[in-house]
């Protein structure tokens, strides 16, 4: 019986292209449990959970002009894990799936590919695996959440084709920013670095400061990022965001619908105390978390990946072109990425057997400090994937969140 295929959002198009032996855009989830994990349980909730989520139970393959989704029957392998953290993805640990699942002691991971969707949605299925995990392994009807969820590409439901010359290309591309790394300081594989905070406390700190959560981490790392900076600062420093694009425009896509901002530290500052970098993180915020410019983000991908020249182009000849372009114009275009995915939910009677739940950001040579952060049963965990030796600026910020 002939398979079926899906193709992959707008916006997740390049993802594939941007794959190499050594770097993938990867993020992780991993949920602390209360006893040690049932690796047969959880081979059999993910086959029970898979059914419900055709972009997972897929595989990327190549098409003519793009790479697409194609539905994957191969027996799920759940394996103990014995590799470094988000490293690119092997067939012999996903029997060419598009996530990795692994167990270490009382601890469950989960790493999937960017290209077949978000964080939002990664966490709604990893949330299904634990649910129906517990159900297999307490015995109990917990219930799994029905999603009502469609393979819709959200990017074209809400986009609109602009005009060449209407492209904000400067906004993308930029300029080389200020980085984190240096020659001599990175390490062969990341540390996964971790704080766990009160969300009440946190939320009162915030509050007082007249800043939302998201808006107090951003201000924290780059306090941190920035405290043995030589001022007045001789590169801007960027900060990428991802913004999830269904609290300003309503989908149920399983698919990707986010994109990125950037909170930019501008060259020449000179000073980059907390206090000072809050009000610039606010003002920066409030003025381009807005749904006019998101609308405008969204046109700017379809027109980008709708263009004659690149979508009529045979894969065969835009993959290397695409990595010839990224090789010509390789530039430190954001210091750091931070991602806050919100509230991880479970049903009640799972969230009694899930200690903690973390999501960590995958990192490149040019952005070595990403951050994740989500909220869990009252508590708030920022991490940040770290591959650089030198741990000072993930110790700093820490501190910032605990002081």
């Amino acid at each position: 019986m002939k398979k079926k295929t899906y193709p992959l959002d707008i916006s997740a198009l390049a993802y594939p292209l941007m794959k190499t032996r050594t770097a993938q855009s990867v993020f992780r989830y991993t949920a602390v449990m209360d006893k040690w994990v049932d690796p047969d349980a959880l081979a059999l909730s993910v086959e029970d959970i898979l059914p419900n989520y055709p972009n997972f139970k897929s595989k990327v393959v190549c098409g003519f002009f793009w790479h697409k989704l194609r539905e994957n029957d191969a027996h799920f392998p759940v394996k103990r894990d014995e590799r470094p953290p988000l490293r690119p993805l092997r067939k012999e640990d996903t029997a060419d799936y598009p996530f990795r699942i692994a167990y270490d002691k009382e601890e469950i991971i989960f790493e999937m590919f960017h290209a077949v969707a978000d964080g939002n949605v990664g966490g709604y299925f990893f949330s299904d695996i634990l649910t129906r995990y517990l159900e297999r392994t307490e015995g109990e009807a917990i219930g799994i959440p029905e999603r009502a969820l469609t393979m819709t590409d959200a990017f074209l439901e809400y986009g609109r084709k602009l005009r060449l010359r209407e492209l904000s290309v400067e906004r993308y591309n930029g300029k080389s920013v200020y980085p984190l790394g240096s020659r001599g300081n990175y390490e062969k594989a990341p540390r996964l670095l971790y704080e766990e905070v009160e969300v009440d406390g946190l939320k009162k700190k915030t509050t007082d400061a007249g800043v939302t959560l998201t808006e107090y981490v951003a201000s924290a790392y780059i306090a941190a990022a920035l405290s043995e900076a030589p001022l007045p600062l001789r590169r801007s420093l960027a900060l990428f965001i991802p913004v999830d694009l269904r609290r300003f425009f309503p989908s149920d896509t399983y698919q990707n619908f986010i994109c990125f901002e950037r909170i930019v530290i501008p060259k020449g500052t000179t000073d980059v105390s907390l206090p000072v970098i809050l009000d610039e993180v606010k003002k920066q915020f409030r003025e381009k978390f807005t749904k006019d410019r998101l609308q405008r983000s969204i046109d700017d991908v379809v027109t980008c990946f709708t263009l004659p020249v690149l979508a009529y182009i045979p894969l065969f000849v835009k993959s290397p072109c695409f990595r010839l372009v990224k090789k010509l114009m390789n530039k430190v275009r954001q210091t750091a990425i931070l991602s806050n995915v919100g509230i991880f939910r479970l049903p009640p009677a799972a969230e009694a057997h899930v200690k903690s739940v973390k999501l960590f950001v995958n990192t490149s040579r040019n952005a070595p400090l990403n951050v994740g952060v989500i909220s869990y049963a009252g508590k708030l965990c920022a991490t940040i994937t770290c591959s650089l030796k030198n741990t000072d600026i993930p110790a700093k910020f820490f501190d910032l969140l605990r002081s």
